[in-house]
């Protein structure tokens, strides 16, 4: 028994495994498991070897040689990539065969794998036709723009961001945005109950039907704010080829929720639930305001580097931890800069985008 797996076809042609995947053969069963506790790291790779045996459906307790083994897994290869099966020299009367239960599960085994890439292809072509010209709507700093969608569903796009999507629409399929920035939504409900989807990243999404809701994709910060309705939150990963992804975490918001995707040590995202008080206060920029409620002075930094492309540093750090609470008009921002000074007894010091706070 090998024990030297690095690839697919080291478990898919070995008979000791597939005994254990068919459940054959209790000592395959006994040396497997443990293999998989001592082996933590090959675990997706046995599960996708797993399929391909239980596709199979075929005898493959046989023991093969190493060259069977190979030739059969050149088969496979040649008949999804539809290159040459061999570079054997095949001379005239002479043909190279498998004996017939090797070919069989070459057979088998390479219709499953053709049978997969030929459906995300289909898939892919499917979801991309009757796609056309992709329009994008963009704002610069300082800059709010209201976007009216070809379903009547309404975007208010905050400063710097940018939304973007296909057109035309298909009531077959949901209709699906692409948003970076930060932008208030007001979806609309569709007879066919025909879903509406906010993509903030290839992996993360929200998913509603008709609502109101904060959607944000910054750098330091994304989330989403449910005003009315509900929305699902979900974070994925990609598989096969990136044709799949699977959900890793997914909420559910009722009115007054939030919920913030964290890193994770593990590399993958992780999703933070909260209750918010005054929900308003995120999507303020749509009635032209700036709105703080008991904020950190590092948080409007934030806001002014987002909104306003405005880099602040602060010369004394002890107002970093200092809380403004206030509103101001969006497009006159150095009403802010006034009240902070007054409040805090701090000077705001500007040169170009460059800010200080002393």
């Amino acid at each position: 028994m090998e024990e030297n797996y690095q690839t697919l076809h080291d478990f898919v042609l070995d008979p000791s495994f597939c005994d254990w995947v068919l459940g054959r053969d209790g000592d395959a069963a006994a040396y497997w498991q443990t293999y998989l506790k001592a082996n933590p790291d090959k675990s997706k790779l046995i599960e996708q070897a797993k399929t391909l045996v239980f596709a199979m459906g075929q005898n493959t307790s046989s023991d093969w040689a190493a060259s069977e083994k190979a030739e059969v897994w050149t088969q496979i290869q040649s008949r999804i990539t539809g290159q040459p099966e061999s570079s054997h020299d095949n001379t005239e009367g002479t043909v190279h065969c498998l004996r017939p239960a090797a070919w069989r599960v070459a057979s088998r085994v390479a219709a499953s794998l053709t049978a997969l890439v030929v459906l995300s292809i289909a898939l892919y072509y499917l979801m991309q036709r009757g796609q056309g010209e992709t329009i994008r709507y963009a704002t610069q700093y300082g800059e709010v723009k209201s976007v009216l969608l070809p379903d009547g569903s309404e975007v208010t796009l905050n400063a710097n961001s940018s939304l973007s999507f296909k057109k035309p629409w298909d009531a077959e399929f949901t209709r699906e945005v692409t948003l970076k920035g930060e932008a208030f939504f007001k979806v609309t409900h569709q007879q066919n109950d025909q879903k509406f989807k906010v993509k903030l990243a290839d992996t993360v999404s929200i998913e509603v039907l008709g609502t109101q809701f904060t959607a944000t994709k910054r750098p330091h910060d994304t989330k989403v704010v449910l005003n009315e309705g509900k929305v699902k939150f979900s974070v994925a990963k990609k598989g096969l080829l990136g044709f799949f992804q699977e959900t890793v975490a997914q909420e559910t918001l009722s009115p007054g929720e939030a919920v913030a995707l964290a890193a994770h040590k593990t590399g993958e995202g992780m999703l933070v639930k909260s209750t918010v008080q005054h929900p308003e206060i995120y999507n303020a920029f749509q009635y032209n305001k700036l709105m703080f409620a008991d904020a950190p002075l590092t948080d409007v930094a934030r806001v002014l580097e987002d909104v306003y492309g405005l880099k602040v540093t602060f010369s004394n750090r002890e107002l970093m931890s200092r809380r403004y609470t206030g509103s101001v008009p969006l497009d006159k921002v150095e009403v802010l800069f006034v009240a902070l000074e007054k409040l805090f007894h701090l000077k705001i010091s500007q040169q170009g985008n460059q800010l200080d706070f002393s």
